[in-house]
Parts: structure tokens; C-alpha cells; sequence
């Protein structure tokens, strides 16, 4: 697919109504849509809210990205990833009627998913945008449920704009005309002023949020989950009126959410280290304050750092904001990402910062440099957190 559509990102959505009016417009007939846009956040929310409605005998298909190990960890279908049988069929059949044309590789897993989710129905359609939402391929999904925007922040810039206000119009993109919203716990004013009037002028009825105790216990680690549950919950409550806390309580404590303050308990690394290591995909400045938040509540003193980023990410203020929780950096290429920085790239944007970061021509050479006898995090790139989890063998599911 890569090689069929090498245009990674391509704001135009003409293309995909061109190709899915070709299969009769799927998108348009799935049950109560709900639509998450943000920047930060939106995995997280979705996977919450699936085990919520799971965990009341709702069946869920839910469409994300990107993935991390396996290409069917981006539609799941009722409590499982689409077989290898069915997106192979699917996609063969999107390649076949788009004939050759221009098209993104996102575009295409996105009309893939439209056809995935009408052929295997089930009670509720969760959509995650790829990148923004007023122009992301998800957003010609014209009948939606519900419409969800999860934190917003510097992220993307070079497609989005560079100020928080153009950003917030980009994302507030996916809201509907008499359609509710739930926008979450917003850090930045003038995002939540542009969400609040873009509502109020298409009368998009904006759902308080109904915030979740933090003694409930859940199943991703960070105190900023508590945010991203009580959005979920607030969705779950509209959906479901008469709601079962019990049940509520279960699906958070089971859900999981690969490469997000991810402790690995078994598989290759945890052999080879026998210390706590972490996997996190952060690669903005409100992922890099989560960090610094969640490694300032650990208090196990200095972490050895591995760091992989993408090039059009800022990897010294990245690094800056949780800089004092690390004794060494080893920095790596990522393997398998043309849009990489080289390791040679991230050593001289971090030397300023009075480090002397050592350079790994591997993740597995990283691994084996890194001191055991203290913690390690492996943060830069949702790539990454993809590529230590294949390392260490992880089955995600």
C-alpha cells in the first residue's frame, strides 16, 4: 500500500467520496457514529468508552491509528481485529474500484474501514481522526451520534498552523449541526473559546462533563487518564441512560491502550533488563508534561532515557520539559520510518542540554547499553513504542 500510495498526507477529501460512492456511501449507514478529534488523548478516550459499552453487552467496532505492530490493530471488529481473510478481501476490492487514482494510504485503510464496519454491524461505530478533523478522511461521515474533542495542543503544525486558535477550528471541523458535542478538559483558553462558539453557532448542544473518581481504579497508568476516563464516561452515559456503575468500574480496570505509559511486565526486554521499563509514544510538548508528571509521581530517582523521534517533531523542547528525571540518553534511528531523524540528529539537538547523549545504531544495542540497575523510558514516536513492542515480542490483540 505504501508503495501504491506514497503520499502519506494529502488534505483533499474529493478523492475518497469519489472511491466510497463507489461502494454506495457505507459510512452513512453505520449506527450511532461517535467521532473523536484532538490532539492529545484520543486513543485513550476511545479505548475507555469501547470497554464501557462492552462491559454492558454493547457490541463496538472501532477504527484508529496508526497501529503499532500489525496493520488489523486499526479495525477492530466486536471485541477482536479484523482477520487477515477480510481487510486482504476489502482491500483488494478498495484497490480494484479506485482503479489506480490518487489517493493517501490513510484514505484508503479509512474506506476500508467504512466497508469493514457496514459488512460486520455492530451497536456503536467509534471513529478516531487521523490528523485534525474538519478535512481527515474519517470526517465524511455525515450522520453521527455523537461528537467528541479530546485535549488540544501544539501538534502537526506544518499541515494544522502554527497558532492553538487555527488548530482548535481545524479539530471543532468534525462537530454536526444539532449533533452534541463532549469536549474535555481543555488546558488552553482560546482552543476551548473557538470549540464553545463553533458549537453554540451550528447549535451543537455541548454535554457537561461528568468527572470519574479518582479512586476508581483503571487500566492505563498516569493521572491524566482520569481526564480521558471522564470524557468517556460522559459519552457512555449519553449513550446508555440507565447506566450501571458496577459495569462502568469493570471497563475501565480492563482497558488497555498499547504505548501509553505501557510497564512492560514480560517478553524480551523485561528478560534482558529485569528493571522497570516503560514504553510511551509522546512526541509533543502536552505528551512530554505527561511524562514529566507521571516519572515525578514514580520518585524512582534518574531513568535512563532511549529516544526515537520523527523530523518534524521538536525533539530538545521535547526532552527539556522532563529533563531532570534523566541520567543517560541513547539516542536511536527508527527503524522502518523514512521521516526518522538519524541518531546523529537527536545527539546534536540534545548535547546543548548537558548531556552527553551516546549514539545506538539499534534499539536492541540501546537496550544492552542502557544501565539496568535503573528504570528505563523508551519515548520519542508512537513508531517507536511500535517498534520496542514487536522487539519484545508483545501480542497486542
Amino acid at each position: 500500500m505504501f508503495s501504491l500510495h506514497p503520499k502519506l498526507i494529502d488534505f483533499d477529501l474529493k478523492r475518497l467520496k469519489l472511491l466510497i460512492n463507489k461502494f454506495d456511501n457505507p459510512q452513512n449507514t453505520l449506527n450511532n457514529v461517535i467521532h473523536i478529534a484532538g490532539t492529545n488523548g484520543k486513543g485513550s478516550t476511545a479505548a475507555f468508552l469501547k470497554e464501557i459499552l462492552e462491559s454492558h453487552n454493547l457490541s463496538v467496532n472501532i477504527y484508529t491509528s496508526p497501529h503499532l505492530i500489525n496493520f488489523n490493530e486499526r479495525i477492530r471488529i466486536n471485541k477482536k481485529l479484523i482477520s487477515d481473510e477480510n481487510l486482504i478481501n476489502i482491500l483488494e476490492e478498495v484497490e480494484l474500484k479506485n482503479n489506480h487514482n490518487p489517493i493517501t494510504f490513510f484514505e484508503i485503510t479509512t474506506a476500508a474501514a467504512f466497508i469493514a464496519f457496514k459488512r460486520f454491524p455492530s451497536d456503536i461505530n467509534i471513529f478516531e481522526t487521523g490528523l485534525g478533523g474538519r478535512l481527515d478522511a474519517t470526517n465524511i461521515i455525515e450522520n453521527k451520534k455523537l461528537t467528541i474533542i479530546t485535549k488540544i495542543g501544539y501538534d502537526h503544525e506544518e499541515y494544522l498552523g502554527k497558532k492553538i486558535e487555527k488548530i482548535a477550528k481545524e479539530k471543532a471541523g468534525i462537530l454536526r449541526k444539532d449533533i452534541p458535542v463532549i469536549i474535555a478538559k481543555q488546558t488552553k483558553d482560546e482552543a476551548l473559546k473557538i470549540l464553545l462558539n463553533y458549537a453554540k453557532e451550528i447549535n451543537s448542544n455541548v454535554i457537561e462533563l461528568d468527572q470519574i473518581s479518582k479512586d476508581i481504579k483503571l487500566g492505563l497508568f498516569g493521572a491524566f487518564q482520569y481526564e480521558n476516563a471522564s470524557t468517556a464516561f460522559t459519552a457512555a452515559k449519553f449513550l446508555i441512560p440507565s447506566i450501571s456503575l458496577a459495569r462502568v468500574k469493570q471497563g475501565l480496570a480492563k482497558t488497555s491502550w498499547p504505548g501509553r505509559i505501557q510497564k512492560l511486565n514480560y517478553g524480551k526486554i523485561f528478560n534482558l533488563r529485569k528493571n522497570i521499563t516503560i514504553i510511551d509514544g509522546s512526541h509533543n510538548q502536552d505528551g512530554a508534561i505527561v511524562l514529566d508528571q507521571y516519572l515525578s509521581k514514580e520518585s524512582l530517582g534518574k531513568w535512563n532515557l532511549i529516544i526515537g523521534m520523527l523530523n518534524n517533531r521538536e525533539v530538545r523542547g521535547f526532552v527539556e520539559i522532563f529533563k531532570n528525571h534523566i541520567d543517560q540518553i541513547y539516542a536511536i534511528t527508527i527503524p522502518g520510518s523514512p521521516n526518522t531523524f538519524s541518531a546523529l540528529d537527536i545527539k546534536n539537538k540534545l548535547d546543548d542540554l548537558g548531556f552527553n547523549t551516546n549514539i545506538s545504531n539499534s534499539l536492541e544495542n540501546a537496550l544492552k547499553e542502557a544501565d539496568d540497575k535503573i528504570p528505563l523510558l523508551i519515548t520519542g514516536s508512537l513508531y517507536l513504542a511500535g517498534n520496542a513492542l514487536k522487539f519484545n515480542e508483545t501480542i497486542i490483540d
